[in-house]
């Protein structure tokens, strides 16, 4: 079976060639430390759907905000610029993440749910590593880590493969190696460089397994390897599948700088609902727990 080209494969991936201007222009401003307000919240009024969703979790109790939130001016003033684009870009990205990847034995829900733990870890890795103001930043990296696997999944059922994960530490990039020539690392980097994404988004979707730890040259990259690591580790823990993992899943966080407090940080807030997750990445404040 000859094996892909990679930039023929990215092309060829038909709606998510392109994504919404919205959306890539959030991920600017979100890079530009001195985002405009104003910017902001005339691109997400322009999208009812991201308008509603802000509102709803601005509203949330969880921010202690003592006033009801009505407008995305509301939320701007009293969440920040950076949460608001962060909670926006995660509704923008929804209906591409919530996909079935058949080629990888996940559904829908799983896929999701993987790409909401890894960026809510992504985030409390940095916030603990003493970089709060780069909890926005690393949930909306964790968020789209895996980009690469909606490129690589059309060409694996076309084929008949199926790469089902058999442990949190499995190393899928070396059986994408073997069966491609490449993994889904540089398949979604390549994915969000023609979808625009700022540079420093693309690292860590380059970076974030342990096949490219090596490269890990950010507190942002490395945040978001140990986002995956944790999530991955904390879905097969669901499944009564990952104690033997444990140790070596510290010795990773360890590697990448991480205390073992850190897993055990992020499994408590995934006890609580998601509207609370969501809040607590998004924030570079403190958050009340």
């Amino acid at each position: 079976m000859a094996q892909p080209d990679l930039e023929d494969l990215v092309a060829s991936t038909g709606k998510l060639a392109t994504l919404p201007g919205t959306v890539v222009k959030l991920l600017y401003l979100l890079d530009e430390p001195t985002d405009c307000a104003e910017d902001v919240k005339k691109i997400i009024e322009r999208d009812p759907a991201m308008t509603a969703n802000v509102l709803k979790l601005g509203n949330s109790a969880f921010y202690g905000v003592r006033r009801d939130i009505t407008s995305v001016r509301d939320a701007l003033i009293l969440l920040g610029n950076r949460c608001v684009t962060a909670l926006s870009f995660a509704t923008g990205m929804a209906p591409v993440l919530r996909r079935e990847l058949t080629g990888y034995g996940l559904t829908r829900n799983e896929f999701w749910n993987h790409s909401l733990i890894a960026g809510a870890a992504a985030s409390e890795a940095v916030r603990q590593s003493g970089n709060p103001q780069l909890c926005s930043e690393a949930f909306t990296a964790g968020l789209i880590h895996d980009i690469g696997m909606l490129v690589i999944d059309p060409w694996l059922n076309q084929n008949g493969i199926v790469l089902e994960m058999e442990g949190p530490l499995f190393d899928i990039c070396r059986v994408e190696q073997a069966e491609l020539g490449f993994d889904h690392c540089q398949a979604g980097a390549l994915l969000a460089q023609n979808w625009g994404f700022p540079q420093c988004l693309v690292d860590p979707i380059a970076s974030h397994h342990m096949s490219h730890f090596d490269d890990l040259d950010s507190e942002l990259t490395r945040g978001v390897a140990a986002g995956n690591i944790m999530a991955e580790y904390l879905e097969f823990e669901l499944k009564d599948e990952s104690g033997s993992e444990y140790p070596k899943v510290g010795e990773c966080l360890t590697q990448l700088g991480y205390s073992n407090d850190l897993l055990e940080k992020v499994r408590l807030d995934l006890t609580t609902n998601l509207e609370k997750t969501l809040v607590r990445a998004t924030s570079s404040a403190p958050v009340e727990v």
